[in-house]
């Protein structure tokens, strides 16, 4: 568990992703669940820089590190996340 570093999720999406409907879904579970993580949306066509371990979308990254290549599941995130302030 983390003591002094908020929890961060980044989501780095394609506006040609045939997945990202769901996508926007777990989005929303993780703004309204977990109201405390710094979420961040990234559309890789308009990004500055990409991680290397970026090479899908949708890739989700907890704290930097891959977390998901590809949606989680709802059970997943609420897995993830929970415990974290």
């Amino acid at each position: 568990m983390l003591t002094n570093n908020p929890l961060c999720v980044d989501i780095y999406v394609s506006a040609h992703c045939f997945v990202s409907d769901y996508t926007w879904e777990v989005i929303e579970v993780i703004r309204a669940e977990f109201p405390t993580v710094e979420l961040h949306v990234i559309d890789i066509a308009e990004a500055v820089e990409i991680p290397d371990a970026v090479f899908a979308t949708p890739t989700y990254l907890l704290n930097g590190r891959v977390w998901s290549l590809g949606n989680p599941s709802i059970a997943q995130v609420r897995e993830a996340l929970e415990g974290y302030p």
